[in-house]
């Protein structure tokens, strides 16, 4: 047999092989050509797939929402509370209204102080906007001021305040202007200074008085503070009587009041 018949003959034996192995992984890897389930079940199979990642995305934006719709709600709801006004009432009890002046008492230099707790007055507070918020009238019992000297006492009620007699037994004060803050907002915990502006009546008579005023915002409930200022008593037409004990008394009185105010 020649070379070229053997080699044609090599050929032709790998073609068929070749052929063969194709048609053997054909067969082997084609199945049986059997449904797995029928159409029915395969619609059914994929629409409870579908519902399953729609649960699990409803579940997880449903989470989302009860996060943030809440949260969103609590801050619009304190964020309108801070623009509402809230009525604070001054607690007499925990308050106290005072003045202080030098005086030389007996060749010594002596500091007097007037008490009393004997205030009233309220407080509208806008803590979103502090310079929206007003104060209304403010008294202060003058015929309970005392001092740490009875016959000074005395003095204050019949000789100088004249707060024995029921006309001048108040001393008023009816703000005018709130100014001057040194915050837009005030904050729970936090302090806000301002001043303010007024009428201030001693004994008949009214004069223009400005008090630097600090508040602190202490709870939902509940707020303290200081106001004071500077005046001189002659300009309410007071005078201090001469005494041999008292041979000097400064010209200028400091008016000070610590308070608490609470919601009504």
């Amino acid at each position: 047999m020649s070379i070229g018949r053997i080699a044609l003959l090599l050929i032709v034996a790998l073609l068929v092989g070749a052929v063969g192995g194709i048609f053997g992984y054909i067969y082997v890897t084609s199945g049986s050509g059997e449904p797995s389930m029928s159409v029915e079940d395969a619609l059914a199979t994929r629409q409870a797939n579908e519902a399953l990642i729609s649960d699990a995305v409803g579940t997880a934006v449903a989470q989302a929402a009860s996060e943030i719709i809440p949260a969103a709600l609590d801050a619009a709801m304190q964020a309108e509370r801070a623009r509402q006004p809230v009525a604070f009432s001054i607690v007499p009890a925990e308050s106290q209204a005072s003045f202080t002046l030098d005086e030389d008492l007996r060749g010594v230099r002596t500091t007097v102080v007037g008490i009393t707790s004997d205030i009233g007055g309220a407080i509208q507070v806008v803590r979103g906007q502090p310079a929206q918020s007003t104060i209304g009238d403010i008294l202060i019992s003058a015929r309970t001021l005392t001092t740490d000297n009875d016959f000074r006492n005395r003095a204050l009620r019949s000789r100088i305040l004249f707060s024995a007699q029921d006309e001048h037994e108040f001393i008023v004060f009816e703000p005018r202007e709130l100014s001057n803050f040194s915050a837009d907002s005030i904050a729970m915990g936090e302090s806000i200074g301002f001043d303010i502006s007024g009428d201030l009546t001693v004994r008949g008579v009214t004069q223009p008085v400005t008090f630097a005023a600090q508040v602190t915002l202490d709870s939902e409930r509940q707020i303290s503070g200081s106001a004071a200022t500077t005046v001189r008593y002659a300009d309410f037409g007071l005078t201090i009587p001469d005494v041999p004990s008292v041979s000097w008394v400064a010209d200028e009185v400091e008016l000070r009041l610590d308070f608490v105010a609470r919601a009504s």
